[in-house]
């Protein structure tokens, strides 16, 4: 090839690569908007492309009655809270009424709906023992509602990893629970009092 060709190549060259917008470095540019062609450009761009993390949840199960076989009983329903380790959490959601579909299924609470606690529920480790302190409110029931209540709580609360036993205090004074038939107990309370309210299906 003679040098005046090989000088036409040359030059058709560095006008092809000038054309495709490549520099001279060969290596990749950002190009500037307003030299992107309109269709490429978004028309409502977003302020982030990072998507906000939401708080994570757990489903856990707590106790609420149900008639089985013309018996009430204890029945399991699920619910989802922040934290299936803390007792406050699962309390919290077992004081909440029964949704409208458990409702249509016969599910019910002994629960008086206002009633709250007061207070952290303290774990005794040595004694695997949970200490409770409810409002007052949760006393604002009697006859054979008031022992389904500690029912509820008991079986909902003793699911936690190291609690067996449950003491209960209303506005700060410890109580004596109810066992399922009625007979108040002196100290915690377990599932073993409450084996006239288990679950016949769980």
């Amino acid at each position: 090839m003679t040098p005046r060709r090989l000088l036409a190549v040359l030059l058709a060259l560095l006008v092809l690569l000038g054309a495709c917008g490549l520099t001279e470095d060969d290596g990749p540019n950002a190009i500037a908007p307003e030299n992107l062609p309109p269709d490429l450009l978004d028309p409502n761009p977003g302020t982030s492309t990072t998507v906000a993390e939401t708080p994570g949840s757990d489903l856990i199960k707590v106790w609420f009655l149900e008639e089985v076989r013309g018996e009430v009983r204890l029945a399991e329903v699920q619910r989802t809270v922040q934290d299936r380790a803390d007792p406050g959490d699962r309390l919290v959601s077992l004081f909440q009424q029964p949704t409208e579909d458990e409702a249509r299924a016969g599910i019910v609470t002994s629960i008086p709906a206002d009633t709250t606690l007061r207070a952290m529920p303290v774990l005794n480790e040595q004694t695997s023992e949970l200490v409770l302190d409810l409002s007052s409110e949760f006393l604002s029931i009697e006859g054979p509602e008031l022992p389904k209540a500690f029912a509820q709580i008991v079986w909902s609360v003793t699911d936690l990893d190291g609690v067996r036993q449950v003491r209960f205090l209303v506005d700060g004074e410890e109580i004596r629970a109810q066992d399922a038939e009625g007979a108040e107990q002196e100290g915690a309370v377990s599932r073993a009092n409450y084996t006239a309210l288990a679950p016949l299906r769980t």
